[in-house]
């Protein structure tokens, strides 16, 4: 996928290997990635998803350094 791409739920779902049922967890406990709503569909850019690495990324070290 291209960096100005952006993923449907499914497809960020695929990207990340995580069920639907893990993203909307995520998402309730406000650790979901931003979204942007394009008609009746939630997409998620290439931006927001790798914002949303990072910050899983830097939760999990401050988890490990605890």
């Amino acid at each position: 996928m291209d960096a100005a791409a952006s993923y449907t739920v499914n497809e960020f779902c695929q990207a990340e290997k995580i069920c639907r049922a893990t993203y909307y967890n995520l998402k309730k406990a406000g650790k979901g990635p931003r979204v942007m709503r394009v008609g009746s569909q939630d997409r998620i850019t290439s931006e927001a998803r790798a914002n949303w690495q990072r910050k899983r990324e830097a939760d999990a070290a401050a988890e490990a350094a605890e």
